[in-house]
Formats: structure tokens, sequence, C-alpha cells
């Protein structure tokens, strides 16, 4: 995982268009359709709307058990951002949890109560359900469910899936502030000799000519 982990909805929704766009690659030409397509996708799912997500999984985060609320879909986030740049935890507020930064090893988990709270955090005019914090996540699932990352979608059978925070962390290069000296580069060609191999630059003593 490098941004987000969903589970339910989003990745049903996900899957739906992927599926489709697999099916007839060449009508997904333009981004105008592929909205339009994913607003009737979201119909249909408004229509058959599913709010006990919270049965079919068990959520531990850092080895205790958490409480589930009633929802569609959950979303793990590694950074504040989700569905083309959109902020799910929202704004900081008064309550338990810390204010998430991209370098605190946290991860944030998040509930969404349907297609039209996703289409309201899209739009920045809600925020999703605050359900935990932690560095170590692990989920139970009861049965098959839609589940996707960053975007990829599939179906994952019963089992589980664990998140830990020190998957997440990535060894960075960083540049020398110190010139580094520069190496003589030149070629050298080694011509024996009573003494042994001496190096020996092929301009060496004037000699610019054919080796």
């Amino acid at each position: 995982m490098n941004n987000y982990f969903g589970i339910g909805i989003d990745a049903d929704l996900c899957l739906d268009f992927h599926t489709a766009r697999e099916e007839n690659p060449d009508k997904f030409n333009s981004r105008l359709h592929n909205k339009g397509v994913y607003f009737k996708i979201g119909i249909r799912k408004m229509v058959n709307r599913r709010k006990d997500l919270h049965r079919d999984i068990r959520l531990e985060v850092d080895g205790k058990l958490v409480s589930v609320p009633p929802v569609e879909g959950i979303i793990i986030l590694n950074i504040l951002s989700w569905a083309s740049g959109a902020n799910p935890w929202g704004p900081e507020k008064e309550d338990q949890f810390s204010k998430p930064t991209h370098y605190d090893g946290m991860l944030e988990v998040v509930g969404v109560t349907g297609v039209v709270h996703m289409g309201q955090i899209q739009s920045g005019l809600r925020s999703a359900l605050r359900i935990a914090q932690g560095g170590h996540i692990r989920i139970q699932m009861l049965t098959d469910l839609p589940v996707q990352v960053d975007g990829e979608p599939w179906i994952q059978p019963a089992g589980q899936v664990v998140v830990l925070r020190s998957a997440l962390k990535a060894t960075m290069l960083k540049k020398s502030k110190n010139k580094m000296k520069r190496c003589n580069t030149e070629p050298s060609i080694y011509f024996p000799n009573e003494s042994g191999l001496q190096p020996r630059s092929p301009c060496m003593d004037g000699d610019s000519g054919p080796l």
C-alpha cells in the first residue's frame, strides 16, 4: 500500500468501473465519459445499499479491538489524499485523535456511509467518520469483500489483511553537501619492463600517435 486501502463501497465502485472498462476499453477515451460511468454505477449502488459491513469485518488497531460503526466502506489512509486529492480525514478538530503528518508513522482509519457521503467528501462538504489511528492494523474479513489499493480493485477472499507501520518505511538517498573530489579518469596502459609493470598514460611524454 502506498496511499490508501479501501474495503467496501469505494472498492465496489472501483471494481465495477474497472470491469466495464475491461469489457469496452474503446469507450473509455475521455474523462467526461469516465465520470459519467462512475455516476451511473453510483446511482445503482445507492439503490442497493449495504450498511452491514461492520458485521463482516473485525478491526484491530495496535493489538486492540476497535468497534466499527454501521458504514458501507472502510478506508485506511497512509497520506491525507484519496480519490483524486480529497481529504477524508478532514480539518483538525478537538477529538481523541492526533493531527496526522506524513512522517508520524501512523495510519488513519475512516468510514464512509455510502455513495452520497463519498461525493460530499470529494466535494469538500463533509469528512469521513474517524474510526482509529495506529501503526499496526489487522482486519479479519468474515466473507469475500471488494477491496482496492490505490485504485486497483479485486475481490478479496475471507481472511486477514495486515498493514504494518514498518512496511511503509523507505530508505531515501541524500545528496552530500561536501563536494566529491574528482578522481583521475584518464585511462592507463601498462608496459612491461625489467622491474615489473608500470602504468603509463596513452598521451605521456608527448606521445599522441597510435598505440
